[in-house]
């Protein structure tokens, strides 16, 4: 059972954690209401204690690691309702449940995939050099013969002067790119990143994965190829593994998802550097390139071919919303969201030993935060002029 972040969150540490994060959300609030910080009767049920039973609840083993659609789904959304019942708050579904309907797909990916470079193929093996999967829901999804074309950062962003692609065509087209925003650094200070260059050191959406494979749909391209470096993803290729590894849900589109990037891919640096020196390019010359807005997509002479088998399974699943009215006729239809995920990675039957990744810390804690700022909503003296959700 993998508990040992909650043991590490025990007592004086959770209680600071959890009650600055407390006073920073709950002040927000009450500042509408010219109240600097929340009543000492609202700060009194924030308890070390109360936090850690939700935790322990949630992330104990009979939960199964709350993988949606499980046998956890059920128990996490059935804890979450009962306290908020409990704890006073209304139903917060416009229809008077506390249960939201989310259609969602859990896509199980089993992909083959090769480069070929001057009539060479280089074979890659799953999960060690790349992973690989789609949106799409559909059972099989092959991508064949696929010039792949270098396009730094992957970034369209206007709102910085930066195109990667050009008028590049880069349709049907294999693109490989960098994970991040581009590092640029500030004119005044080269050892400091320019603050109003991509917000300097802070990532911006431009640089998060999902955005990459949004653009790459966007332009067209049959496969979105992610180089995974671990300093600038701030995680390492394990992580990738075990995440693109196992079966990764998607909302359930009516249109099955179809307008998404038919193939998202990451590969390690060393298969990189390996496809780029085959095709007489260098890794860190094409990088240091990316860092202009001049870059231009670089082709590579190099192709793609990736197949895909997915089992794809339909299932609705929940988000518990909970509500509490605001006193303001005039702002009570402004509303002030907390949010926290309830799902975790669930079991893996695969695995000797210990199968179930039990999520104290990601993200049972986040939901205890979320039950502990509700029951000092309730109580306030008297509810916030804007309504809570």
């Amino acid at each position: 059972m993998r508990l040992r972040a909650a043991s590490a969150l025990t007592g004086y540490h959770m209680k600071k954690l959890f009650l600055s994060l407390f006073l920073c959300s709950f002040s927000l609030v009450l500042s509408a209401d010219d109240s600097a910080l929340p009543p000492k009767a609202a700060l009194d049920v924030i308890k070390a204690d109360d936090l850690l039973k939700h935790i322990k609840v949630l992330a104990s083993d009979e939960y199964e690691g709350r993988a949606p659609g499980s046998k956890g789904e059920d128990l996490s959304v059935e804890y979450i309702t009962e306290q908020f019942k409990a704890l006073g708050l209304k139903p917060g579904n416009p229809n008077g449940s506390y249960l939201q309907e989310v259609p969602l797909a859990g896509i199980t990916t089993t992909p083959s995939a090769q480069f070929t470079v001057n009539g060479d193929t280089i074979e890659l093996e799953f999960p060690e050099d790349y992973v690989a999967s789609s949106a799409r829901l559909q059972k099989d999804i092959t991508v064949d013969d696929s010039e792949i074309v270098f396009v730094g950062y992957g970034i369209v962003a206007p709102d910085y002067g930066w195109d990667d692609y050009k008028d590049v065509d880069v349709k049907g087209k294999t693109i490989l790119m960098l994970i991040n925003d581009p590092p640029i650094a500030d004119p005044g200070s080269p050892t400091q990143l320019d603050p109003k260059m991509f917000k300097g050191r802070a990532m911006t959406y431009y640089g998060r994965w999902t955005y990459k494979y949004e653009i790459a749909a966007e332009k067209g391209a049959a496969a979105a190829v992610i180089i995974h470096e671990t300093e600038p993803a701030a995680y390492p290729y394990s992580v990738v593994q075990t995440s693109w590894s196992k079966e990764n849900f998607e909302i359930d589109q009516p249109n099955k998802n179809m307008d998404q990037v038919a193939i998202r891919s990451w590969i390690t640096l060393d298969l990189a550097k390996h496809l780029l020196a085959e095709s007489k390019q260098d890794f860190d010359d094409l990088k240091l390139a990316a860092l202009s807005k001049n870059f231009r997509p670089v082709p590579i002479d190099a192709k793609a071919d990736f197949h895909l088998k997915q089992a794809v399974r339909s299932f609705k699943s929940h988000n518990v919303v909970g509500k509490i009215d605001g006193r303001d006729p005039k702002l009570k239809d402004e509303w002030l969201l907390y949010t926290a995920h309830w799902d975790h990675l669930g079991r893996h039957p695969e695995l000797e030993g210990d199968q179930i990744f039990n999520g104290a810390l990601d993200n049972a804690s986040g939901v205890a935060a979320i039950l502990e700022l509700a029951d000092a909503h309730m109580h306030l003296p008297a509810p916030t002029k804007r309504s809570v959700l």
